[in-house]
């Protein structure tokens, strides 16, 4: 059995098990018959019982044709709150947005012996995949982000970095700190926004530090009922 590019499904099965959730998604959007190898690979049941346990049950979208189960639409509708790494489930009204799987840049060589590479002070990425957490602390301790140009050999005191920076009372490196919190001592800033990066999973946790998941939770919620809907 093959598709209509001339590929037996097996093939394509076999291309498409290294690919992202997000990136599978897009995939399927390429034509019907690509819809529906993508819809069928085991990675969505399996992500569903990662994120909602291995007892969770799943009904079939009945108003989706030649589609044997909605695995893939129902995850597709929780993406805001599921990791693509570890596929964990962050729960709703996590409080904190940084807290919540965000979009952070992965690397994805041509050939398994391209090494990583930076683009003068950018890292240059090939894509980029919602990561709870500690995934994003991993990957930031296995892929260092580049330190900001705007904090480099910049040395300033405590008050103002407390002022640039209102997620630093919250790392739990804070103590190490504690000699300088007070008089007018300068320190490195980019020592300091490398632990930052580390603590809250790199830049787009520590902007994501005051923001709120309320307008998350409410598309998700809405996504999913919508899935609950289609009978």
């Amino acid at each position: 059995m093959s598709s209509s590019n001339g590929l037996p499904i097996e093939v394509w099965e076999k291309i498409l098990s290294h690919l992202y959730p997000s990136q599978l998604s897009r995939m399927s959007m390429v034509d019907k018959n690509l819809s529906e190898i993508v819809s069928s690979l085991k990675v969505w049941p399996r992500m569903f019982h990662a994120a909602h346990g291995s007892k969770a049950q799943l009904r079939p979208l009945m108003c989706i044709p030649r589609v044997e189960n909605s695995y893939m639409i129902f995850m597709c509708a929780s993406s805001l709150h599921v990791c693509e790494k570890c596929f964990g489930l962050t729960r709703y009204n996590a409080h904190q947005l940084y807290r919540l799987p965000l979009p952070i840049p992965v690397l994805l060589p041509r050939r398994s012996t391209d090494a990583i590479k930076y683009v003068g002070d950018r890292f240059d990425p090939n894509w980029t995949i919602r990561m709870c957490l500690p995934c994003r602390q991993g990957h930031i301790s296995d892929f260092e982000e580049p330190i900001p140009l705007h904090v480099e050999n910049i040395w300033v005191n405590w008050n103002t970095l407390i002022a640039k920076h209102p997620c630093l009372p919250h790392i739990s490196h804070f103590s190490e700190f504690r000699g300088v919190r007070r008089g007018n001592q300068m320190i490195e800033e980019s020592v300091v926004f490398k632990i930052m990066q580390q603590q809250f999973g790199g830049d787009i946790g520590i902007k994501a530090f005051e923001e709120s998941t309320e307008s998350w939770d409410k598309k998700t919620e809405t996504r999913i009922r919508w899935y609950q809907l289609q009978e």
